[in-house]
């Protein structure tokens, strides 16, 4: 064999080899890298805020919940925040809230000051759970789930488990593997990734009233991600563009604050005689358990 051929293999096992512990490492850490799993220092709960807590592998997920003082809660924003969202520092837009209209929202497992590791099962059936909770603690109050970025495939799929009033997405994904596919062209993640978030095919089974915001421009998720998902959807979508805003600041303006409440105000209220019934326990209409049990 000559020097030009050994030279040649050897660059080629390099590389090989390069391939492969990039591929192992995106793989052993994925759950990190596609949900940003930082914790945060302990601190005290912003004025008005109430926790809530319940018991996952490896410890407890924690909740937050908003209302103003003394205000009857009529409708309530089910917030799933997007990757590595920091919670708490959301809610300090919940005073842009009208009056008689709730917050909630979570650390997702291994996020913020939630325990556990984080994965897409686990999110939607952590989203499911809370959101059973709420309807327990606020009986009669309007259910509308907003979801943003990495948090719209989780609402998505949280509507297929749940009734709720209405659906509204910020700046919403098709497919999650494909969004990632983009960006690692080269590696094969159909096979590597645990967590597709295939919203494009989730979709299907939506009945929810529903609206997408978008970013005026937006770099982490191109509009034509969310634009092929609108076109799959199965019913009319709202569409609004938050004007002067990217894929981070579109939730920090009064702007999407407003947009979102005015849509969940509008959808049509329930029966005055409360004839939507109690509120839901562990089990569907046809005494089938939710999917909540493998992952509490």
């Amino acid at each position: 064999m000559s020097s030009l051929t050994r030279r040649a293999l050897a660059a080629a096992l390099m590389t090989a080899s390069g391939f492969a512990c990039y591929w192992t490492y995106l793989t052993v850490n994925q759950d990190r890298l596609l949900f940003d799993a930082r914790r945060r220092p302990p601190r005290d709960l912003p004025e008005g805020i109430i926790g809530y807590s319940h018991v996952v592998p490896g410890g407890v997920l924690r909740g937050y919940i908003y209302h103003a003082p003394g205000d009857s809660v009529q409708d309530l924003l089910f917030y799933l925040p997007g990757r590595g969202e920091d919670v708490l520092d959301t809610l300090q837009f919940a005073r842009w809230l009208p009056p008689r209209m709730g917050f909630a929202t979570f650390d997702y497992r291994g996020l913020g000051h939630s325990d556990g590791i984080p994965s897409e099962a686990a999110a939607v059936a952590d989203a499911s759970q809370f959101l059973l909770h709420l309807r327990r603690v606020f009986p009669g109050t309007r259910a509308h789930v907003v979801g943003r970025s990495l948090g719209t495939g989780v609402a998505i799929q949280l509507a297929d488990l749940q009734d709720f009033e209405s659906l509204q997405l910020i700046t919403p994904y098709d497919s999650l593997l494909e969004l990632v596919r983009k960006r690692f062209p080269l590696v094969p993640l159909r096979q590597l990734m645990r967590h597709h978030f295939d919203s494009i095919s989730h979709c299907k089974k939506v009945v929810q009233s529903t609206k997408v915001l978008l970013a005026e421009t937006d770099e982490v998720v191109p509009h034509a991600c969310s634009e092929r998902l609108m076109a799959a959807w199965p019913g009319p979508v709202a569409l609004q563009t938050v004007h002067g805003t990217d894929h981070f600041s579109i939730i920090e303006r009064k702007e999407t604050w407003a947009a979102l409440c005015e849509f969940a105000q509008q959808v049509g209220h329930a029966p005055e005689d409360g004839s939507r019934g109690a509120p839901p326990g562990d089990h569907d209409d046809l005494g089938n358990p939710l999917p909540l049990a493998a992952f509490r």
